[in-house]
């Protein structure tokens, strides 16, 4: 814990200069940074999980082999995040931790916010309340509206950084500090309801931006957007931007130019370490 608590304090400084340029990137719905990137760019919307479903398993087929679900490390495949999985004492009103799915669910991704003009929690986020906790469901504790603002992907929660809309997604040796890389990573975000305010920007090892791509609009249905990479890039962390706003008792979806939208599962390539060892000790070393 103490050794992720030591990443975080080094990417304070580079994160809000990295979100800043995540969020001005994008002025069309993909816009590849990075000449030698050869992005593999899946964009779509539905208004039913149904609806969505073939984009994200040919997105998943995009990344290859299995989903390895928890712990371990792996030479392929894909790892997903649905939340639905976490206990509701670590769901709201409650926090989750940054690295809940590093530590508690090992599946290799730790959490930053971004500090925005408003401010923001750092390194806060929260995943909505099941049925059976009494916690209205899809964020209605902290805006009633907004159990039928949102549906969801794969039932029943969601989730969403605190007091913000923008937070960056790092990889990691599942179980490990170990920094790793990925080849690719999509995600689900529901009640887009402004073009280009929900993207996802891509950055290599050397913090340059391969790319950016935006979430496509439907008002009270699901969108997703995911790249994968298939001459060799890597993918050392993402920048979500969600919507325009925050998710907040004040913040009432589609009035003033309010689009706040919610988050869904996450799926990305099996984290492999950044020096292309699978194994700390060398054995099983390959390149990415």
């Amino acid at each position: 814990m103490q050794a992720d608590l030591g990443v975080a304090s080094s990417l304070r400084s580079a994160v809000h200069a990295i979100g800043l340029r995540a969020l001005g990137a994008l002025a069309i719905g993909i816009a590849v940074v990075d000449a030698h990137a050869a992005p593999v760019v899946r964009q779509g919307s539905g208004a039913s999980p149904a609806a969505l479903q073939a984009l994200v398993d040919t997105f998943r087929a995009d990344l290859g082999g299995n989903n390895n679900g928890v712990g371990g490390s792996f030479a392929d495949g894909r790892r997903e995040i649905n939340w639905d999985g976490v206990p509701n004492a670590s769901a709201t009103p409650n926090f989750l931790t940054p690295d809940f799915f590093n530590t508690t669910s090992p599946r290799g991704v730790v959490f930053h916010t971004l500090l925005e003009d408003g401010g923001s929690a750092f390194n806060d986020f929260t995943v909505s309340a099941s049925t059976a906790s009494g916690v209205p469901v899809r964020f209605g504790n902290i805006n009633p509206a907004y159990a039928s603002t949102f549906i969801t992907f794969s039932a029943e929660r969601l989730f969403t950084p605190r007091a913000g809309h923008a937070m960056l997604v790092k990889f990691y040796q599942p179980g490990t500090t170990t920094p790793a890389v990925v080849k690719g990573f999509g995600a689900v975000f529901a009640d887009v309801d402004s073009a280009n305010a929900s993207v996802i920007s891509y950055y290599a090892t050397d913090g340059s931006q391969l790319v950016a791509a935006s979430a496509p609009v439907l008002n009270g249905g699901l969108s997703f957007v995911g790249v994968s990479f298939n001459a060799g890039e890597m993918i050392d962390h993402v920048v979500i931007r969600s919507g325009t706003h925050a998710l907040s008792a004040s913040n009432n979806d589609g009035v003033s130019g309010v689009d706040v939208v919610a988050l869904d599962d996450f799926i990305y390539g099996e984290p492999r370490p950044a020096s292309g060892c699978l194994f700390e000790d060398g054995f099983d070393c390959q390149v990415p």
